[in-house]
């Protein structure tokens, strides 16, 4: 075999391992105090995971309903932090119990993202179909960067479970 021939085949054999490593990279992000410590996760993914958590909470058959209500109580607030940071714990306990019992469904996605007026970058409106009984509902969400760079969940407009239909 020529010398370029050898070479040029060490070369392909070093891009063909090169591609495998890091095909087989993954970046696992750590988890802090925070609820989505990690300033580049998205809204959507900390009201999906809001939501996750109040399925358990409203659930008869969850085993995590403690570690759940707790998520709920970390993933909602304001610009200020998380109310479990803010609020007595039982209190939180009992609001989250509550926002739980209504958000309990057998289907919820998050459909569209939307800007809210004089808080652009800070807080973000979703739209978030939620399937209950066989009806659907469509709630926004808004949602807010607390000051540590978190996603937090700051409103979620209940009217549309709440009002006679």
């Amino acid at each position: 075999m020529s010398r370029s021939r050898l070479a040029r085949a060490a070369a392909g054999l070093a891009l063909a391992c090169a591609a495998l490593a890091t095909a087989c990279v993954h970046q696992t992000l750590p988890v802090t105090e925070g609820p989505a410590s990690q300033a580049g996760i998205a809204p959507q993914l900390a009201v999906e995971r809001f939501l996750r958590a109040a399925n358990c909470v409203a659930s008869n058959n969850c085993a995590t309903k403690t570690e759940d209500i707790e998520t709920m109580g970390k993933l909602f607030g304001t610009h200020d932090g998380s109310i479990l940071k803010r609020d007595p714990r039982g209190d939180v306990e009992k609001r989250m119990f509550a926002l739980a019992s209504l958000l309990q469904s057998d289907d919820y996605k998050v459909q569209g993202q939307n800007i809210v007026p004089g808080r652009l970058g800070q807080a973000v409106l979703l739209n978030v179909r939620i399937k209950q009984g066989g009806r659907e509902y469509q709630l926004p969400v808004t949602v807010v960067r607390s000051g540590s760079g978190d996603w937090l969940v700051e409103k979620i407009d209940l009217k549309p479970l709440t009002q006679n239909q």
